[in-house]
C-alpha cells in the first residue's frame, strides 16, 4: 500500500504545530447552592404572580358576567324589545352587592344607593343620583312611559353603567 502524501509534502513549519485542546463545555445546572436558591426563589415569584393572576380573574367573574349580561340587554334594545329596560336596575344591583357586599348596599335608596355606588368608584362619578332616578323609572314605570324616554337618554345611561361596571372597586381593593 502507497502512501497518499509523501513525509516531505507540504509546508515544513506546519509539520510541528501542537493542536490546541478545548476546555470542557460549561454545564448548564448551576453547580453552586447560590444560584439555586435564586432559582427557586423566582420560580416561588412565578407560582405567586400566577395564583395571584389566578384569584384576580377569578374574583372578577361577576364583572365579566355583567357585562356580558349588559351587552345581552342592548341587544334586545336593537332589536325592539323594550321590556328589556326592566332588567337594567337588578343587573346594577347584583353586581354592586358582588362588589362592595349585600351590608353595604342591598338595603339602600335613592342618594344613599347613589352615594354607596360612587364610594365603589372613588374618584369617579359614573352614576349621579339621576341616573339611579332613571334607573328606577325604567324598572317600575308602566312600559308606555319607559317607551317615551329618549334613546339618548337610555343610550348615555347604559354607557355609565358600563363605565362603573368596568371600573369600579370592590371590597377586595
Amino acid at each position: 500500500m502507497s502512501k497518499l502524501f509523501e513525509s516531505d509534502w507540504g509546508n515544513e513549519s506546519l509539520r510541528e504545530i501542537v493542536e490546541v485542546e478545548f476546555p470542557e463545555p460549561v454545564p448548564l445546572v448551576p453547580s453552586t447552592p447560590g444560584w439555586w436558591i435564586l432559582l427557586l426563589g423566582l420560580v416561588g415569584l412565578m407560582a405567586r404572580s400566577l395564583w395571584r393572576r389566578r384569584q384576580r380573574y377569578l374574583r372578577d367573574r361577576y364583572r365579566r358576567d355583567a357585562l356580558e349580561q349588559l351587552a345581552t340587554i342592548k341587544q334586545h334594545l336593537a332589536a325592539g324589545k323594550q321590556e328589556a329596560v326592566r332588567e337594567l336596575a337588578p343587573l346594577l344591583r347584583a353586581t354592586a352587592v358582588a362588589a362592595g357586599g349585600r351590608d353595604l348596599v342591598s338595603g339602600l335608596e335613592g342618594d344613599d344607593y347613589a352615594a354607596a355606588l360612587a364610594g365603589l368608584s372613588p374618584g369617579k362619578d359614573y352614576l349621579s343620583v339621576s341616573a339611579i332616578g332613571d334607573l328606577q323609572l325604567l324598572a317600575y314605570a308602566p312600559l308606555d312611559e319607559v317607551r317615551g324616554m329618549d334613546t339618548q337618554r337610555l343610550e348615555i345611561l347604559m354607557t355609565a353603567m358600563e363605565n362603573w361596571i368596568q371600573n369600579h372597586k370592590g371590597d377586595y381593593a
